[in-house]
């Protein structure tokens, strides 16, 4: 267990609430706590660390984990003065929080004693349940604090857990994306990796990687020993083959925990604002038969089959008489340069106008791309193969999609087609091995450089140079992989990975 002060801070969200909690850990965590809380019905108090004598009908106060109650006695001591209570681990207490310097009742609460190393933190750890608000959580917080805490750092509870070997690294920075999930497909990712599912298939791949060097090693020491070949070959493949299964989802969980950005673009009057509408399954823009009604771009958050999408619509891309229009106009082709689907919306009911072919020079092949021809109920003024021919890179025209927004049966086939095929971007290339999710980019940067490590190891000794120099970058890539755990990582990481925590976790 790592020395540190004992720390304190309001781990539930800022404003009202039925409920808030202060926790607190450290090796004070249950002497603090002894000299704020008292239990009801108590006959004496004298003072901070003075006894608590309980009457004859409140020895049933404690609440145990499974719900059953205990007499107090039990968990208190005895009805004879002594220096502090005893809490028992894992059991809640109902009471009162008292300022001790006065006696004042500050508020009602529930609290519990989770006794080290069995806690979150690794430490001794009590957590304060009182009424949910800003005055009566900073009271407590501000009484525990004079008592001896210290206020916790952002992420300071969970880094401890690390440091306390609760947690590693790839399991500590999975907390915050559980507390960020947007989605349900997010917060199964993350969930997975909190867990340590992640952590088994690195650590996995780091045995593979140690047993190699264990064999380079003694090549190096006994040149003469030969006979490593095969299982130097065997055990690189199937760590090679680990880390590119994990890389195969590292771009769909990269989406999967911050979102993907799809934009709706096309010319004025082709049911641009209509789909968005419909995507977001409410009246979010104004839909009118007049050019130009949208001048800015509209957007919202969305859970499409477990995948968070900001989906935005755009003015029409035209040459707008008005300022604010062209204006509009402007920061639609910026929400193109910045989207990460584009969903590329015609009127087939038009002949393909100058603006279209406008919009498609916009273009860029290596963007994901859906195309869609709106009106498909009225008679068609071009045919698919007419419209490939504006676009100034080649396009299958089976994958080009034609819909109606004109009716509720109409708009909900029209609906799923794009969910779907949305849903199909995000996880393109996905293979079955890889449904375990790499959702941060320090992870995939890491898992990169480990399977390049590994590459260039495979060179060497098809080059038949020394193990020395195979040695190097076996080594290389076992450290990279270490650094997703925690195990080789330096102390500016440990921290960088702590910085986007919330205070109170």
């Amino acid at each position: 267990m790592i020395e540190a002060d004992t720390i304190a801070a309001v781990s539930t969200a800022p404003g009202e609430g039925g409920i808030g909690i202060v926790r607190v850990s450290g090796d004070k965590a249950a002497e603090i706590l002894g000299k704020i809380f008292v239990p009801p019905g108590h006959e004496q108090r004298q003072g901070v660390g003075s006894s608590i004598l309980l009457s004859p009908t409140l020895r049933t106060a404690a609440i145990q984990g499974d719900g059953s109650s205990v007499p107090l006695s039990q968990t208190l001591g005895t009805e004879e003065p002594s220096p502090c209570i005893a809490f028992a681990d894992k059991t809640m207490y109902y009471g009162h929080i008292i300022e001790p310097a006065s006696n004042e009742t500050v508020d009602e609460a529930l609290v519990v004693f989770m006794k080290g190393p069995k806690s979150y933190t690794g430490e001794d750890v009590c957590e304060i349940q009182c009424h949910g608000g800003g005055v009566p959580l900073r009271r407590v917080l501000d009484i525990v604090c004079r008592l001896g805490a210290v206020p916790a750092q952002p992420g300071e509870f969970t880094k401890r857990a690390f440091l306390n070997g609760r947690l590693d690294l790839a399991q500590a920075g999975a907390v915050i994306d559980l507390i960020r999930s947007k989605t349900r497909q997010g917060y199964y990712a993350a969930k997975e990796q909190a867990e340590g599912k992640l952590s088994e298939r690195i650590r996995a791949a780091r045995e593979l990687l140690l047993d190699i060097l264990a064999g380079l090693a003694a090549s190096i020491d006994y040149p003469e020993y030969d006979g490593e070949g095969e299982a130097f070959d065997k055990e690189l493949g199937l760590a090679e083959k680990e880390i590119k299964e994990l890389l195969e989802g590292a771009e769909a969980g990269r989406i999967v925990r911050d979102g993907v950005r799809v934009v709706i673009i096309g010319k004025p009057n082709t049911g641009k604002s209509s789909l968005f509408n419909a995507l977001a399954r409410e009246d979010a823009a104004i839909v009118t038969a007049t050019p130009g009604t949208t001048r800015d771009a509209i957007e919202v958050w969305l859970d499409i089959k477990g995948v968070p999408v900001l989906l935005s619509d755009t003015a029409g891309i035209r040459e707008g008489e008005e300022e604010i229009e062209t204006l509009g106009i402007e920061r639609a082709k910026e929400q193109y340069l910045k989207a990460d689907v584009t969903i590329f919306l015609l009127d087939s009911s038009e002949a393909l106008s100058e603006e279209d072919k406008a919009i498609a020079k916009l273009l860029d092949p290596e963007k994901k791309l859906l195309l869609a021809i709106n009106k498909s109920d009225l008679p068609k003024a071009f045919t698919k193969e007419e419209f490939t021919k504006i676009l100034p890179f080649d396009f299958d025209e089976k994958e080009i999609e034609t819909i109606s927004l004109i009716n509720d049966e109409s708009t909900r086939k029209a609906v799923a087609m794009l969910e779907e095929k949305l849903v199909a971007f995000v996880f393109a290339g996905v293979s079955q091995g890889a449904s375990l999710l790499v959702t941060k980019a320090r992870h995939k940067a890491l898992l990169e450089k480990a399977a390049k490590e590994i590459e260039e190891a495979k060179e060497a000794a098809s080059r038949g140079e020394a193990p020395e120099f195979v040695e190097v970058n076996i080594r290389a890539a076992w450290t990279s992989l270490g650094e997703i755990t925690g195990e080789t990582a330096t102390e500016d990481i440990i921290d960088r990975v702590f910085e986007e925590f919330c205070i109170g976790k």
